[in-house]
C-alpha cells in the first residue's frame, strides 16, 4: 500500500467518524426539540383548563339589576296555617261535619237511597188467555212460527217449485269415417275411452254411482252392437253415435266436456271425422256452441 492509500483511508476514517458524531448530535437537539413541544402542549393544555376551570364560577350571562337586587332580598317567612303546622306525617284528617235536625238527616238519607236504587219497570200484561178457543186447553202445534216469511210468499215459492222444472235436451255427435269401421277396432276403440258394454246392446259411461250419462249406439238399426261376438272382423259399421241426455247426475258443462273429449278420441283411433245430427261436418265453433248451450241449461233456474 502506498501513501496515496494511507493517505485516502485515513481520510475516509475521519470523514466517517465526523458524520457518526454529527448524526448524534442531530438525534440529540431533535429529541430535544420534541420534549420542549410536547412540554410546551401540556403546559397549554394544563394552563387552558386551568382559565376554564377558573371561569366556571363566573357569569356567563350578565345578570339586570332587578335580578341582582332580588337574589339579595332576605327570604320572607312562609305563612303556614295553623291546621297544617299541628298535623303529623301521615296523620289523617278529620272533617267536621255541620250538625243538622234529626228529621232533617233522616229525609236526607231517604233521598239518597232513593237515587242510588235502580229503577224496576214492572209489566202488566192483561187479558192474558190461552191459543186455542176458549174452554179448550192450548197445544203446541197450535202455533207455527214463520220466522219473518210471510205465508202468501212460502205458499208462492212452493208453487213455483212445481211449476218450474228443466225440459230434457238431447245432444248427440256422430264418428264417420271414408270407409267402414271393423267391429274389433270399434270393440277395442270403445272401451279404450272408459265405455263399458250394457245389457241392452249400446256402450255406456257411468258416473261413480254407476248412473249412465253418455251412451254411444251403433249407426247401423236396430243400433245395437254383436257384443257376443267381440272378435269377428267381417262385421263392419259405418260409424258410431254418442249421446248425451240432459239433465244428468253429472253438471251439465262437465258432462259435455267430457263427450267432445271422448268422441275426438274415438275419431282419431278409428281414423274418422265428427258430425252432428244431420250429418253435418263439426266445426269447432260448433263444438264451442255445445259447450256454450250445456253452460246455459245449467245456469237456468231449477
Amino acid at each position: 500500500m502506498n501513501e496515496l492509500q494511507q493517505v485516502l483511508l485515513i481520510f475516509a476514517i475521519i470523514v466517517i467518524v465526523g458524520l457518526y458524531f454529527l448524526q448524534k448530535v442531530k438525534a440529540r437537539n431533535s429529541d430535544n426539540t420534541a420534549q420542549d413541544v410536547t412540554d410546551t402542549k401540556e403546559s397549554s393544555s394544563r394552563q387552558d383548563a386551568y382559565n376554564a376551570l377558573k371561569e366556571l364560577g363566573e357569569a356567563h350571562i350578565p345578570l339586570s339589576n332587578r335580578t341582582q337586587n332580588r337574589l339579595h332580598v332576605e327570604e320572607e317567612e312562609e305563612q303556614v296555617p295553623e291546621s297544617q303546622l299541628g298535623l303529623s306525617f301521615g296523620q289523617e284528617f278529620e272533617v267536621e261535619k255541620p250538625k243538622e235536625s234529626n228529621a232533617a238527616e233522616g229525609a236526607t238519607e231517604t233521598d239518597i237511597e232513593t237515587h242510588r236504587k235502580p229503577k224496576h219497570v214492572v209489566l202488566e200484561v192483561e187479558d192474558m188467555k190461552p191459543i186455542g178457543s176458549e174452554g179448550e186447553p192450548a197445544s203446541a202445534s197450535d202455533y207455527e212460527p214463520s220466522f219473518g216469511i210471510p205465508e202468501e210468499g212460502i205458499q208462492k215459492a212452493e208453487s213455483d217449485a212445481d211449476v218450474e222444472q228443466k225440459e230434457p235436451q238431447v245432444f248427440a255427435i256422430i264418428v264417420m269415417g271414408t270407409d267402414d269401421f271393423l267391429w274389433p277396432k270399434v270393440n277395442q276403440t270403445l272401451q279404450g275411452v272408459g265405455l263399458v258394454p250394457s245389457e241392452t246392446g249400446i256402450f255406456v259411461k257411468n258416473d261413480s254411482m254407476g248412473n249412465e250419462i253418455i251412451r254411444v249406439a251403433n249407426l247401423i238399426e236396430p243400433g245395437t252392437f254383436p257384443l257376443d261376438q267381440p272378435t269377428n272382423s267381417e262385421l263392419k259399421t259405418v260409424g258410431v253415435v254418442l249421446i248425451l241426455e240432459l239433465p244428468t247426475t253429472v253438471k251439465a258443462p262437465a258432462v259435455m266436456h267430457d263427450m267432445i273429449m271422448m268422441s275426438r278420441k274415438i275419431s282419431q283411433r278409428l281414423n274418422g271425422r265428427l258430425y252432428d245430427a244431420n250429418r253435418h261436418l263439426l266445426k269447432e265453433s260448433d263444438l264451442q256452441a255445445m259447450r256454450d248451450a250445456a253452460v246455459a241449461y245449467e245456469s237456468s233456474a231449477i
